[in-house]
């Protein structure tokens, strides 16, 4: 008797783990995005007559219920409009449903009118704007810099930058500099560019598309905001990499610093590989970074790296130049029982070249 009650439990708890597991796909029982659809497209058509225009929906997992439901608008094909509606509670991002459906199509117009000022900004310099990440706060460009030209096209894209970038970020909060990602051309024509009657905002944004824009080392350039205002020459770039390519990287440069410190320093271990590997001024074969290690790694201990070897490298990671090391690169901290853990590393920042701009 106890094992066929035992058999039962067990039984139920697998039904309940494959629909829990089946509401990802198609909904398990009645939990599907067919009823919020359907109110959605009723709200829409009472209180924007004939302007949005239901796209899809999805579920919230792993909320039991609710959908967001995805709006094109009629008379802006670049804005799309996103409401989260629970047709069971009659709520929309748990609040009143008007109230909620107008905050929504104010800020997918907002949106909408930001993508049309950053893609004009853009254009109107020279450089076709290919993506976006989803808040607008990064956007991609394509461009194709060389050692004789990078200089003047880091200088270009600040401009671009300058006319586009608003002085405060997202959350409200006054910005220190903005990022921009350089795509290679032959990627930024092949890129997916979605269905054409979806909103560009989702097309610009789409992950799949971003996905393809990065699927190759490319270039990530930080420009510093003064006052509001963005420093055209004061970009200064970076090389991002895919998961892969960025651990091949990592494990050269780190073999290339041990090999190194194995001459004067038998018993030093590497520790971590910095995240940021900069362009070398006036160059984009060459970049500057640093490897941390220690004297002498504790027994079983992990080196977290109380000195760095800073290097050039080519892209691959192979280095190009002198070893230097620079010695208690961290700054200890302390905690208020005393315990004492080692800190940021602080080391130079790299050189901007600002060439005849500056």
């Amino acid at each position: 008797m106890a094992d066929a009650r035992g058999g039962r439990v067990r039984g139920g708890l697998a039904v309940a783990l494959v629909c829990s597991l089946a509401l990802l796909v198609a909904g398990c029982g009645a939990v599907t995005t067919k009823s919020d659809r359907k109110r959605a497209a009723e709200l829409a058509e009472g209180r924007y007559p004939g302007i949005l225009e239901v796209l899809s929906a999805r579920t919230l997992f792993p909320q039991t219920s609710g959908s967001e439901v995805t709006f094109s608008v009629a008379d802006d094909p670049d804005a799309a409009v996103l409401l989260r509606i629970d047709a069971a509670t009659g709520t929309c991002d748990r609040g009143p449903c008007d109230r909620a459906l107008d905050r929504t199509v104010e800020h997918g117009r907002s949106r909408a009118a930001e993508l049309r000022r950053m893609r004009a900004a853009f254009t109107d310099c020279g450089y076709e704007l290919v993506g976006a990440t989803p808040a607008l706060s990064t956007p991609w460009v394509a461009a194709a810099p060389t050692n004789a030209t990078v200089t003047r096209v880091l200088a270009e894209i600040g401009a671009c930058v300058r006319t586009w970038s608003p002085a405060r970020d997202e959350n409200g909060a006054p910005r220190r500099s903005v990022t921009v990602n350089i795509a290679a051309p032959d990627l930024a024509r092949e890129r997916p560019t979605g269905k054409q009657n979806r909103p560009t905002v989702l097309r610009v944004t789409d992950p799949g598309l971003l996905g393809a824009l990065a699927k190759r080392p490319h270039y990530s350039v930080s420009y510093t905001v003064h006052d509001g205002v963005v420093d055209p020459a004061s970009g200064r770039a970076y090389l991002s990499f895919p998961w892969e390519d960025r651990k091949a990287f990592e494990t050269t440069v780190r073999n290339a610093v041990l090999d190194w410190l194995r001459t004067t320093r038998p018993r030093a271990g590497a520790g971590m590989v910095s995240g940021l590997w900069w362009l070398e001024a006036g160059t984009v074969d060459r970049l500057s970074g640093y490897v941390l290690f220690c004297d002498e790694p504790a027994e079983g201990a992990r080196c977290a790296g109380d000195h760095a070897v800073v290097l050039t490298v080519d892209p691959k990671g192979n280095p190009v130049g002198d070893f230097r090391v620079i010695r208690d690169a961290r700054d200890d901290h302390v905690d208020g029982g005393g315990h004492r853990s080692p800190g940021p590393p602080r080391l130079p920042r790299p050189a901007v070249d600002r060439g005849p701009h500056r």
